[in-house]
């Protein structure tokens, strides 16, 4: 009887064990596809980081992918890198890291430690190094035609862009949309503000507030949490005649009296397949561009006030979308 008592017990235990080593061969990064995110900024800002966070639910929701996320605050490198380095320590198989200008020799060497670990760097276009890929939104061809249509538009001449701070690729959207301006119009006056923060909303009313008191008729920004200030300006002056965009998402119905157009980048489409590629063994290790010919980028028209717009207007604007997607017009960026 002790015998069998033994046999039982050792079967049992036999078992647990098993039990054990399978659980921990599915804990994060082990036997399941795992994606991580970090951001600059909180996931509720309405564009940019909360763009990416929807990225991430539908790596989780499509491809049934364990996923995990935080905000490197005031979009801190040294905070991000802690973040990463945890990330990376704990197994994973792709993570995004949703600022451009994170992509410094010590991001490298540390991902590059892991090298079977996928890291993607949004916003920068720099070619890859290891394991470290660049996701360049080329959200700069909407920006183009978002310009034109100002430029058309406008009846004092003055267009405004309000972004956070200055770094290539937001300075390289305001640029796209002077030189739409310019095509339209060539004597326009764009004038660009900063208001050296990703999340000061009071910043960006008051700096948004300057350019109409300048005369800007048509705003543009690319002020993450910052947008919902340029907004409020914008409404408040809605007796003026002053309009503004959208970017990064389709904003209409943030502002649907004052936004016209948005500037769409559909970043949760990027990273979906990005990390589709990554799970299936597909991708090519390149840095990739992300633009309206590949139909990650366009723009949408707020129908409650696109009646505003010329039709001579929008037909030229949905002349300029064609001749980007075929390449016969490129726009700049730097």
């Amino acid at each position: 009887m002790k015998g069998a008592t033994f046999g039982i017990v050792t079967v049992v235990l036999v078992v647990v064990l098993v039990w054990l080593f399978a659980g921990s061969a599915h804990s994060p990064g082990r036997g399941e596809f795992q994606a991580n995110l970090v951001t600059p900024g909180e996931v509720n800002d309405g564009g940019w980081s909360e763009n990416a966070y929807k990225g991430l639910q539908r790596i989780e929701a499509d491809l049934g992918a364990q996923v995990h996320n935080a905000v490197a605050q005031k979009a801190s490198f040294p905070d991000m890198l802690n973040i990463l380095r945890t990330y990376l320590s704990e197994g994973c198989d792709v993570v995004f890291l949703h600022a451009g200008e994170w992509w410094q020799p010590k991001l490298v060497e540390l991902a590059n430690e892991h090298p079977k670990v996928r890291v993607f760097v949004s916003g920068n276009d720099k070619a890859a190094e290891g394991n470290v890929a660049g996701l360049r939104f080329v959200l700069e061809d909407a920006c183009y035609v978002l310009g034109y249509l100002s430029g058309k538009m406008t009846k004092s001449g003055v267009l405004g862009c309000v972004g956070p701070q200055k770094h290539p690729v937001i300075e390289s959207t305001f640029e796209a949309f002077s030189a739409g301006a310019r095509a339209a119009r060539a004597d326009i006056d764009v004038r660009i503000v900063w208001t050296d923060s990703w999340t000061d909303v009071a910043k960006a009313k008051e700096q948004t507030l300057a350019l109409i008191g300048q005369n800007a008729d048509l705003i543009f920004h690319n002020a993450n949490n910052g947008a919902q200030g340029v907004f409020e300006a914008v409404q408040e002056s809605k007796d003026k005649g002053v309009l503004c965009f959208g970017s990064n998402d389709n904003q209409n119905e943030l502002a649907p009296d004052s936004i016209l157009a948005s500037a769409v980048l559909d970043i949760p489409k990027v990273f979906l397949d990005i990390a589709a590629q990554v799970k299936a063994g597909s991708f090519d290790g390149k840095t990739q561009l992300l633009g309206l010919p590949q139909g990650y980028v366009w723009v949408a028209y707020n129908a409650k006030l696109e009646s505003k717009i010329p039709p001579e207007v929008k037909k030229a604007c949905d002349e300029l979308v064609e001749k980007i997607k075929s390449g016969e017009l490129k726009v700049p960026r730097k």
